[in-house]
């Protein structure tokens, strides 16, 4: 992959990768932007974007996918994490990682943004950039594919009861896989994982993401043509999530089930949860998401089937497919 270095830090490469259709005309105008998560690299969205040139659709974008400081490829820290008076992993936040996002852009797409449709696709705390450049950068997005977005207005470990609460009832997180000690263990851990006070290897600050991004659909995104950007939100399959959770981190799938991805009921004959409660848990981030835009430019929350926290990398294909589609209604709206 080759780098470059933003005007603003020339000290301090970035790697990026991008992909130029054989045939121009009214595909040159589409960039594609693949946005990471913290849990995996650019690398990731190698297989979708090889699907996306051998496929036989109609559109063929031009495909950005890059890696910020300190992630993956790009081994140069960010040069704000050295100034003076920094904390080691709170070097730089969201709003400095979106303003090189854009920097980015400018350097390796240097044409006229007024004439360019930019489709943004973005996986867990990557769709808090995706978001946070929208709204900073106006009617520059054209569409938004979100994979799983981390929840931004609340901590993972809120969506689970309390312990310490008055009023907590053991009856309530007991259940055939999971001993009262053994919730206790893992709500204590929960937080030292997920919140978003903990560091990261890249140095990303996200104590302030719920004062940035206080609502899930608000402020709402406008596109380049003043309406809402085209829209599409992806939700991890509940049964593959809670599944990843217990290999991963040894969290009871009755726990993931019931907190994490609120389902209704159990179906103990067939052994899956039968009902998805909309109102609940990571299932009312997703739906709130869709405030984002204009009612009719919005799909409903897709689940991606058989897949986890990580869509992309459980299947590439059906992300394909799904950039496809939206790739279709924003050429579709000229």
């Amino acid at each position: 992959m080759p780098f470059i270095s933003l005007a603003s830090k020339p000290q301090a490469p970035i790697s990026y990768d991008i992909t130029t259709p054989e045939r121009g005309d009214e595909q040159s105008q589409v960039l594609v932007v693949f946005i990471n998560g913290l849990g995996i690299p650019a690398a990731s969205w190698r297989p979708v974007v090889s699907i996306m040139q051998a496929s036989n659709g109609p559109h063929k974008p031009q495909m950005l996918t890059y890696d910020r400081f300190g992630q993956g490829a790009t081994t140069a820290r960010d040069p704000l994490d050295e100034q003076a008076g920094k904390e080691p992993g709170y070097g730089h936040d969201f709003v400095d990682a979106t303003k090189d996002l854009h920097e980015l852009l400018q350097a390796v797409v240097p044409h006229d943004t007024t004439s360019r449709r930019l489709i943004l696709v973005a996986a867990s705390i990557g769709v808090h950039l995706a978001r946070l450049y929208a709204q900073h950068y106006p009617q520059q997005v054209a569409g938004l594919l979100i994979l799983d977005s981390n929840i931004g207005n609340q901590e993972l470990s809120d969506l689970w009861p309390n312990a310490q609460a008055p009023g907590f009832d053991p009856k309530d997180v007991v259940a055939d896989d999971c001993t009262l000690e053994q919730y206790l263990q893992v709500s204590a851990k929960l937080p030292k994982i997920f919140n978003s006070d903990v560091k990261s290897p890249e140095g990303l600050d996200r104590r302030n993401v719920k004062r940035l991004l206080p609502e899930p659909g608000a402020p709402k995104l406008t596109g380049p043509d003043g309406r809402g950007v085209w829209l599409t939100v992806v939700g991890h399959d509940p049964e593959a999530f809670a599944d990843e959770s217990l290999k991963m981190m040894m969290i009871p799938r009755s726990l993931s089930m019931r907190f994490s991805n609120p389902w209704v009921q159990h179906d103990s004959k067939t052994c899956t949860w039968l009902t998805l409660l909309r109102n609940s848990g990571w299932n009312k981030y997703n739906e709130g998401l869709l405030g984002l835009t204009d009612a009719d430019r919005s799909r409903g929350v897709v689940l991606a089937s058989g897949c986890g926290h990580f869509i992309q990398k459980d299947n590439p294909a059906f992300v394909a497919t799904q950039l496809e589609e939206l790739l279709e209604r924003v050429m579709s709206s000229k």
